[in-house]
């Protein structure tokens, strides 16, 4: 038995060192990928490093919204009123954003889409919740929204409520963190781009140290 049983021993421990060489081989081999990729471009203003956002406190047609809903999902946030013109138009542009991407089933199915308020709105925050799944009306207290808008860089003295375009967006990946922001007169399929180039591309936005001009191609000034 013993005898028998050397060569069944002999076997098993060659594919276990096989199977670790293949394992060690394809890390290499994803690692080294990843290294010869092109820095991301992307139309909107990317940040590096990444902006980690405050607890939340919001409240909306379908309950609260804590910091924790923002994991594992890609977040779209604009600030509006919904009883608003800018908050109408706040909804339209996420909403067309989001048909955008319907040729990612994986992405669309994890975007969700945030229109962030003062304002207590609940029968129009949910007649707007009822034109898609994705889409959450809310609202908190002025200070915590002035708190909010403070940490996304959304100036607290914009006219934005008085501005006929549409409103700027920001975009928070399946971490919490503030990845990137897209001005009002980006269109929305060039959103939608960057979009689908930053959720196929997840490494790149590790929070690594930039040179100048990576800095001043990221950050061009407005």
């Amino acid at each position: 038995m013993q005898r028998s049983s050397r060569p069944f021993i002999a076997r098993l421990i060659m594919a276990v060192a096989a199977v670790g060489l293949f394992i060690v081989g394809y890390q290499w081999g994803n690692q080294f990928q990843t290294a010869q990729q092109p820095p991301l471009r992307i139309d909107g203003v990317l940040l590096r490093p990444p902006v980690e956002l405050p607890e939340l406190d919001l409240h909306g047609p379908q309950g609260p919204f804590s910091r924790a809903d923002l994991d594992a999902q890609w977040s779209l946030i604009a600030f509006g009123s919904p009883g608003s013109a800018a908050g109408h138009r706040g909804v339209s542009r996420l909403i067309e954003i989001a048909n955008r991407v319907a040729d990612q089933p994986d992405l669309r199915k994890r975007l969700q889409l945030l229109q962030i308020s003062a304002d207590d709105a609940p029968t129009l925050a949910r007649d707007f919740e009822q034109l898609t799944p994705s889409l959450r009306v809310l609202s908190t207290p002025e200070q915590r929204l002035a708190e909010l808008k403070t940490a996304v860089g959304a100036g607290q003295n914009e006219p934005a409520e008085a501005a006929d375009g549409p409103p700027p967006l920001f975009l928070v990946d399946p971490r919490a963190r503030l990845v990137a922001l897209f001005a009002g007169g980006q269109p929305a399929a060039k959103v939608a781009d960057d979009l689908k180039m930053l959720s196929e591309r997840p490494e790149a936005l590790v929070a690594v140290p930039e040179s100048a001009d990576t800095a001043a191609t990221n950050h061009p000034d407005q």
